[in-house]
């Protein structure tokens, strides 16, 4: 600003760096929306970063602005506005319901006060210190906000929210150095202000910004593995997600002592329905054996898709009776549900094999083998039926479990 002198090579430089790291951050996250998923809060980060970059710029180039009130009414808009952008980041990426979807007519009362300030009742400490303070408010509820998200935060999570803490914390102290500069603005405070500011904000900005990528990059880590163990087609686990679950599932029934069931499944004559119906109905019944599968499962049960038509279940802390009784509630539900097709309904049915964790398992696959044989034997024995592994129990005629003599 012409009234205002020129800006010290100091200040200048930090000023400049802030733009451009401004601007690539603003870049980073837009290729991260573009190229990992299109999630809102990669986009919205942008746009903050790019008003940021805007700010650092007005800054640089505040004497090309006609007057000291034309240079701050935009760059406190474009503060304001990188600020509540961020705040908004962390809402759509946390899925937040504390805060309202629509947050400008919020931001727009703050900058109210920044704009009166500085055009109607000029006041240098009021209008200097609600940008901080507004920032120190938004940054400590995106610090909640990651590590409210989930039950188990991430490292990158705390990571990121210790660091969004600290710059809030920083923040803080800088709304209250500019207050303290009074209507006219107090010089010894104001120096104190200056040397503080410019001692965090960089470093604080910085370093949260990394972090939050960093926290993307622990998102996008987290959707990978989930790729990688998920079928895609079911949305259950795939036959690597059951192994890797149910080995820690096993293990832990081994340390307890505990029991431990599993029950294999699939679909009696799945390649008929292909052939008679083509694939896509084929898919729609996976999907629809997938969905009455999981139903009514409980948090520890695991259950998945173990190969074309083969499903598995896992069911940590069942006895053997009580295994049985699942998979025959199962058969009879999937047998009363027919699949739904544009004409009438195509009726399912399935076969299953039962077993228990027994002192032989060495590892989860010899139970898994167990059922199998199970599984293998009901299908042989007409289908539509629950047959158990044959090393434990029998299912006797009045429907009790008794050992196999």
């Amino acid at each position: 600003m012409k009234n205002q002198g020129r800006m010290s090579y100091e200040y200048f430089y930090i000023i400049f760096s802030l733009m451009v790291i401004s601007a690539v951050l603003s870049l980073t996250f837009f290729m991260a929306w573009k190229n990992f998923g299109h999630e809102k809060h990669a986009l919205t980060w942008s746009a903050a970063f790019l008003a940021g970059t805007l700010q650092w710029g007005c800054t640089v180039n505040f004497n090309l602005f006609p007057s000291a009130e034309a240079y701050l009414l935009v760059e406190n808009a474009l503060s304001i506005a990188m600020i509540t952008l961020g705040l908004r980041g962390h809402c759509q990426r946390t899925r937040c319901r504390l805060l309202p979807k629509n947050l400008w007519p919020y931001t727009l009362a703050v900058y109210s006060i920044i704009a009166w300030h500085i055009l109607v009742s000029p006041h240098t400490g009021l209008r200097m210190s609600v940008v901080p303070i507004y920032a120190a408010l938004t940054l400590g509820m995106s610090s909640y906000l990651v590590i409210s998200f989930r039950e188990q935060t991430r490292p990158a999570e705390w990571a990121a929210a210790i660091a969004i803490a600290i710059f809030a914390a920083s923040q803080f102290g800088t709304g209250i150095l500019a207050f303290m500069q009074g209507a006219v603005g107090d010089e010894s405070v104001r120096a104190a202000y200056l040397h503080f500011n410019f001692l965090t904000l960089p470093a604080g900005y910085i370093a949260t910004s990394m972090l939050i990528i960093l926290m993307i990059a622990s998102d996008i880590a987290a959707q990978m593995r989930e790729m990688a163990i998920k079928d895609q087609l079911t949305g259950l686990l795939n036959r690597r997600g059951f192994t890797e679950n149910g080995e820690r599932a096993f293990a832990a029934a081994r340390r307890s002592d505990q029991p431990l069931s599993v029950i294999m499944t699939d679909i009696d004559r799945f390649k008929y329905i292909n052939d008679k119906y083509g694939h896509a109905t084929g898919d729609t019944a996976l999907a629809h054996f997938a969905n009455l599968m999981s139903e009514g499962r409980r948090k520890e049960d695991i259950v998945a898709r173990v190969g074309g038509e083969e499903f598995a279940l896992l069911l940590p802390g069942t006895e053997l009776r009580d295994a049985m009784a699942i998979a025959d509630q199962l058969c009879k539900k999937i047998g009363a549900t027919p699949l739904e097709t544009t004409a009438v309904g195509l009726p399912m049915t399935s076969s299953f094999g039962v077993a228990a964790i027994s002192e032989k398992d060495a590892t989860l696959d010899d139970m898994v083998l167990r059922a199998d044989r199970a599984l293998y034997r009901s299908k042989r024995a007409g289908r539509n039926q629950v047959d158990l592994e044959s090393s434990q129990m029998m299912l006797a005629a009045d429907g009790s479990l008794q050992p196999l003599s």
